[in-house]
């Protein structure tokens, strides 16, 4: 590698490499272009809910995709931070984690991927939000599965009983521990136990410990108003697996897969292991801070849409449908079914200031209000009946001071909680078009003083105690 390239490359979402006017205050990559292309990477636009390839780069230009990725494992990474500075990732997560049910869970395990067979990457970016999200997911995933019950199994025991037999008679061991040793009244025997502590509930309950640790000791927990709510759902979990042993070595884990007849199994597992494998199976790395990371993606369009979808349900609870299903495998992200209205929710914040480039969404959404397979979801499909269309956007939640300097635009409204009113009267017209609207759904952020840390909670370091 040439010795004046760094070994990580920095972006910021929607960045080009080639960046001479400092396009987002990021760093222009013109000097390293002709090292980047003679390395012969493939830049492919991802496929829509799929693993990106190199954090989604296409056309040498950053996506919606953040997190960070080797383009040469060992030598060269790149690292994508948000546009939006200082978004609070573990708020997000949490209103998207408040609704269990199977098909937005599966639809949010997709929003994000962790590559824990890749080596590590040291970088010091705002990427520490990674473990508190894999632990709330994996939390929310054990919830679900403990509602349904936790699976049983048999387990094969070894042990010298006293006064009866149980199973079959270990005559090898019983001769050695007990004949020899003239112990008449004990024999050693092996039998099966029809048992909640199986290896697959072991792997869950220590990775349950594992995210104890992790939880009282992550500052970005601790300063949402939900942290007590998230200790007392810890506590029942612990509780649900009370009788049961984490005693499981690595290698087990390794083996340990799913059973197609216990689909909650598959996701919870999945992420039990992800938690152990990021903390090296060790419970004491658990409490300290990570210098580096493993290469991981986090689907920015996708949460953004969780987040509405978290919004849109706590205000207008059955009355929201998610990723409704249209023809030519498309789906429009919501639809409000009293109302009959198609939300379709874009992680394009210059909507806030302009309309700029919105008559491609106008067209998708136009497709989507005469697509009868979603029309038959909203309760007809009658000629003369004209959908609402709404397109939900984002900007970062207002500080008090950005308030009093910046006057609201009367063009536009911001919801940080929708009503119980309405919601078309929450929203404003696109004057264009017949029946279309936009509203903004900010994201939330960490307000930070001066020398950039959080002033919700002090300077804290994770292995302090």
């Amino acid at each position: 590698m040439s010795d004046n390239l760094k070994d990580i490359i920095r972006l910021q979402e929607h960045q080009p490499f080639v960046n001479p006017k400092g396009w987002g205050n990021g760093r222009d990559y013109s000097d390293k272009m002709e090292y980047l292309v003679g390395l012969g990477l493939k830049f492919e636009e991802p496929d829509f809910l799929k693993e990106p390839k190199y954090l989604g780069i296409c056309n040498w230009t950053a996506d919606y995709y953040i997190g960070a990725a080797w383009l040469v494992e060992k030598e060269l990474a790149v690292v994508v931070t948000p546009k939006m500075k200082n978004i609070d990732f573990v708020e997000m997560f949490l209103a998207a984690l408040k609704i269990d049910t199977q098909k937005e869970s599966n639809y949010f395990a997709k929003c994000y991927g962790i590559q824990f067979d890749e080596p590590s990457i040291e970088t010091n970016e705002e990427l520490n939000q990674l473990t508190p999200l894999l632990v709330l997911h994996f939390l929310s995933l054990l919830e679900r599965l403990v509602k349904r019950g936790l699976k049983k199994g048999y387990v094969l025991h070894e042990e010298n009983l006293k006064a009866k037999v149980k199973g079959r008679i270990l005559f090898g061991k019983h001769l050695k521990t007990n004949v020899f040793q003239q112990r008449a009244d004990r024999v050693y025997c092996q039998y099966q136990e029809y048992t909640e502590d199986i290896p697959e509930n072991r792997l869950l309950k220590k990775a349950l410990l594992f995210s104890e640790r992790v939880i009282s000791s992550c500052d970005s927990l601790k300063r949402q108003s939900e942290y007590p709510k998230i200790q007392s759902r810890l506590n029942k979990l612990k509780s649900t697996f009370s009788h049961i042993s984490d005693e499981i070595e690595a290698y087990q884990v390794q083996k340990i897969s799913s059973n197609k007849l216990f689909k909650d199994y598959k996701e919870a597992m999945k992420a039990a292991k992800m938690i152990l494998r990021r903390f090296d199976y060790s419970i004491r790395e658990a409490g300290t801070q990570q210098q580096s990371t493993p290469p991981f993606w986090i689907d920015m369009a996708r949460l953004y849409e969780m987040w509405v979808w978290g919004k849109l349900t706590a205000a207008y609870p059955e009355q929201i449908e998610f990723q409704v299903q249209g023809h030519c495998n498309t789906a429009v992200d919501f639809i409000k079914k009293d109302e009959k209205i198609i939300l379709d929710a874009k992680y394009k914040p210059h909507y806030e200031d302009s309309n700029r480039g919105i008559l491609d969404d106008i067209r998708e959404i136009s497709g989507y209000a005469r697509d009868r397979r979603i029309l038959k979801q909203l309760g007809g499909d009658k000629e003369e009946d004209e959908i609402k269309c709404v397109i939900v956007y984002p900007e970062p939640e207002k500080l008090k001071s950005d308030e009093d300097d910046k006057e609201t635009d009367s063009d536009c409204k911001v919801v940080k909680t929708f009503l119980q009113d309405t919601l078309l009267s929450q929203c404003s017209e696109i004057k264009w078009f017949r029946n279309f609207y936009k509203i903004s759904v900010p994201l939330p952020i960490i307000e930070t003083d001066t020398m950039g840390r959080d002033k919700l909670s002090p300077p804290f370091s994770l292995d302090s105690k």
